[in-house]
């Protein structure tokens, strides 16, 4: 695999996402992102609503931006309140869990965000998606 994310990379990823999601009887959206935030495939299940979709938008933008998962970068901002005030501000960015990197030989190719799980579901549903790049 190149170090770009595929359009079948892509789709593969996110109905990794939805079938976890539907495992667990959770109503999610779930967005990949290339490297410059781009939306590569966005898809939500029945009962997810569009703030659903925009803040797994965000937070597959915020990935794909620092290279980290957005549950690490709470952790970290929560030992620094001004920069997490300054990029909580910032448009397109969700400093919450559900965001992952999408990594490629160890180069990040991007990101994926979850949202829609009312008790901590968005993590996992994430990195089922992540985890099929892997194993591609």
């Amino acid at each position: 695999m190149s170090s770009t994310l595929s359009l079948d990379a892509a789709q593969r990823i996110a109905h990794s996402s939805l079938s976890r999601a539907t495992e667990m009887q959770v109503a999610i959206a779930v967005v990949v992102v290339d490297t410059g935030g781009h939306p590569v495939v966005s898809l939500r299940t029945d009962g997810a609503t569009f703030l659903h979709a925009r803040m797994a938008a965000q937070k597959a933008v915020t990935s794909a931006g620092t290279g980290g998962p957005t549950a690490a970068l709470v952790e970290t901002l929560g030992e620094m309140p001004a920069l997490l005030a300054g990029l909580s501000s910032q448009p397109d960015i969700a400093v919450i869990p559900g965001g992952l990197p999408l990594l490629v030989d160890g180069a990040i190719v991007g990101g994926v965000g979850v949202s829609g799980g009312p008790g901590g579901e968005d993590v996992p549903i994430a990195e089922a998606g992540a985890a099929s790049l892997r194993t591609a």
